[in-house]
């Protein structure tokens, strides 16, 4: 046996914007191989976030936004992770079709096209695909509330949503 052999993890920091509650989160997404994968990881219940902002999502919220050095996210409360960096947005894996829709998770309508494929339609997709996070493309979200003015771009070319916390959704209109 050679000495110094085995598994050999590679670790990531990747920038991204996460969608929470009450939070956009501007941090280091910690990860174990790539984003995606890593989100999908049904071993992972907690995502390690590291440099964190955590701007208060509503107008009425009195709070400031909140640095921190290091926290941990449950999965389960994450909406929607939008990494930054454009090297690491076309890692994420995409399947052959896109398919425009409307998508709601707690208090936000999300625009996007969700990756599918071949021969799925957005009717039966979300159930079908079997991920923690589904990867949309051409992604703009819209608070349904009064929201302060927060650091999201208004399309976001990759982002990845939490299919537990969809709670409705339906084609685009045209």
């Amino acid at each position: 046996m050679k000495p110094g052999g085995g598994l050999s993890l590679k670790i990531f920091e990747v920038d991204a914007k996460i969608v929470l509650d009450e939070f956009l989160l501007e941090a280091k997404v910690k990860t174990v191989g790539a984003l995606d994968d890593n989100l999908n990881n049904q071993d992972y219940n907690y995502l390690t976030v590291l440099s964190g902002l955590a701007t208060p999502w509503r107008q009425a919220n009195p709070l400031k936004p909140i640095r921190y050095k290091e926290a941990y996210l449950k999965m389960e409360d994450i909406y929607l992770v939008y990494p930054v960096e454009p090297e690491v947005q076309v890692k994420v894996k995409l399947m052959p079709r896109l398919e425009r829709g409307i998508f709601y998770i707690g208090q936000f309508a999300i625009q996007a096209n969700l990756s599918m494929g071949q021969e799925m339609s957005l009717g039966g997709a979300v159930d079908a695909l079997t991920k923690r996070f589904l990867s949309l493309t051409d992604v703009s979200i819209f608070p349904m509330f009064p929201a302060k003015n927060v650091a999201l771009p208004p399309v976001m070319s990759v982002a990845l949503l939490n299919r537990a916390k969809i709670s409705y959704y339906h084609p685009a209109e045209v």
